[in-house]
C-alpha cells in the first residue's frame, strides 16, 4: 500500500511543441553542458504537492474533475523567452506564455476551481531549469530576442503521482481531468 505521495498538476502542451522545446533542450546541452531537467517532459506546471495521503486526495481529484468540467480550453500563446532567478546562484530560462486579461482569469478560475491560491503564478515551458549563472550568462544570448510564437489549445489537465520515499521513482499519470469540449465564450 502507497503510504505518501506527491503529486504534480500540468498543463501538456501538443507534440510539434514538445519537439520543439526537447530541440531546444538539445542546443542548450551542445553549449552548456549537463543541467537539471534536460530530459524532463516540457509542461506548464500548475502546482505541486508532496507527501499526500493517496486516500484524501482522491476523493479531491473527483470533486476538481467536475469543477474542471465546467471550465472551457483555452488557447495559449507561446511568445518568445525570459527567465527567473533562482536566488544569486542559478537561474531558469523557459518559453513564455503570453500573458492577456483573457489567460490571467482564466488561470485564476482554474485556481479557484482546483481550490489552490498560487501567488504570483506566472504560466511558461521551462526549458534550462536552475542552472548556475556561469552557464546562463553563457546560454542566455542565443535566447535573448529570439522569437517563436506558437498557438495551442489546453483542453486538460494531467495530474502525476510518484512515491513520496522511493528513491528515483518516475511520476506516472494519475488522472486526466477535461475542461469542457469546446472553446466558449466566458464573459
Amino acid at each position: 500500500m502507497q503510504t505518501y505521495a506527491d503529486y504534480l498538476v500540468v498543463i501538456s502542451p501538443p507534440g510539434e511543441i514538445l519537439k520543439a522545446i526537447s530541440r531546444y533542450k538539445q542546443a542548450s546541452v551542445n553549449t552548456i553542458g549537463h543541467f537539471e531537467g534536460m530530459y524532463s517532459t516540457a509542461q506548464i506546471i500548475i502546482t505541486h504537492q508532496t507527501r499526500c495521503k493517496p486516500y484524501l486526495v482522491n476523493p479531491v481529484i473527483d470533486l476538481m474533475a467536475n469543477r474542471l468540467g465546467t471550465m472551457p480550453p483555452i488557447e495559449l500563446q507561446i511568445n518568445g523567452f525570459n527567465f527567473f532567478n533562482n536566488g544569486y546562484t542559478a537561474k531558469t530560462i523557459y518559453a513564455v506564455i503570453e500573458r492577456t486579461d483573457r489567460t490571467d482569469t482564466w488561470f485564476k478560475l482554474l485556481q479557484k476551481q482546483m481550490g489552490i491560491r498560487i501567488k504570483g503564478f506566472v504560466p511558461h515551458i521551462a526549458i534550462a531549469k536552475n542552472i548556475p549563472v556561469t552557464s546562463f550568462n553563457k546560454l542566455w544570448p542565443n535566447f535573448e530576442g529570439r522569437a517563436w510564437s506558437e498557438t495551442f489549445i489546453a483542453s486538460h489537465l494531467t495530474i502525476l503521482h510518484k512515491d513520496t520515499f522511493v528513491e528515483y521513482c518516475e511520476w506516472r499519470v494519475c488522472r486526466e481531468l477535461f475542461f469542457a469540449n469546446r472553446l466558449r465564450e466566458m464573459f
